[in-house]
């Protein structure tokens, strides 16, 4: 009966330890895609916004996820800093090409209004 229960208590360990070290690598960001924060110039409309990094476009419309200028986060709306329609400059955001069959959408993720 010994002989049975110490293989199993390893493997109990195992995947506990497994789990602990996963946990904390996932909570620390270690684990992820990590996205830099980019700095792009646009054109505002009403809740639709356009943010050049080079000759690529990233764009949104509706909703998205941002940080107000006093730093709290909002996971939707729409981003104070992109309220007025127009030209903008030095935007911070996040924004990542979608990719679908050979073509791809240049999607805004994220906007920082804390940032300027």
């Amino acid at each position: 009966m010994r002989t049975r229960l110490v293989p199993a208590l390893v493997i109990v360990a195992a995947v506990c330890v497994a789990l602990a070290v996963g946990v904390a690598a996932g909570s620390a960001g270690v684990v992820g895609v990590r996205v830099p924060v980019s700095v792009g110039d646009g054109m505002v409309g009403e809740q639709v916004a356009t943010l050049w990094i080079g000759d690529t476009a990233y764009g949104a419309k509706s909703s998205v996820a941002w940080r107000d200028a006093s730093g709290s986060y909002h996971d939707s709306g729409w981003p104070a800093c992109l309220s007025t329609p127009g030209e903008v400059k030095s935007v911070h955001f996040i924004g990542a090409m979608v990719w679908h069959g050979s073509g791809g959408n240049g999607t805004i993720l994220w906007v920082d209004c804390s940032a300027g």
